[in-house]
């Protein structure tokens, strides 16, 4: 719709200016070429924005499964820690009754 209208407004500015047909030609040329260029680049606009989309709905699993195995490995931080504690005492009884 929108070509429509841009080519009716090109033709009524050329009937209030006349140009020698050889301009006009190749102004109608120029436009033509500058429309074919706008949609070629819009459609390549439309395909990145739904391959952007796709790759968002591919990555919600992974950022769950990333959240999941950092609260994890958190968790296994935490019983480390703990045994590591449990490790150091028994070390210390240990040594104590070797001294003794």
């Amino acid at each position: 719709m929108n070509s429509v209208r841009m080519f009716i407004a090109l033709v009524l500015f050329a009937a209030a200016f006349p140009l020698p047909a050889k301009d006009v030609s190749a102004e109608q040329s120029a436009v033509q070429y500058a429309r074919q260029e706008f949609e070629k680049l819009e459609a390549e606009h439309k395909a990145d924005l739904e391959q952007a989309e796709l790759t968002r709905k591919a990555l919600e699993p992974l950022k769950k499964q990333y959240q999941a195995e950092q609260k994890k490995a958190s968790l296994s931080e935490k019983r480390k820690q703990q045994a590591k504690a449990k490790l150091d005492k028994a070390q210390e009884a240990l040594d104590r009754a070797w001294k003794q």
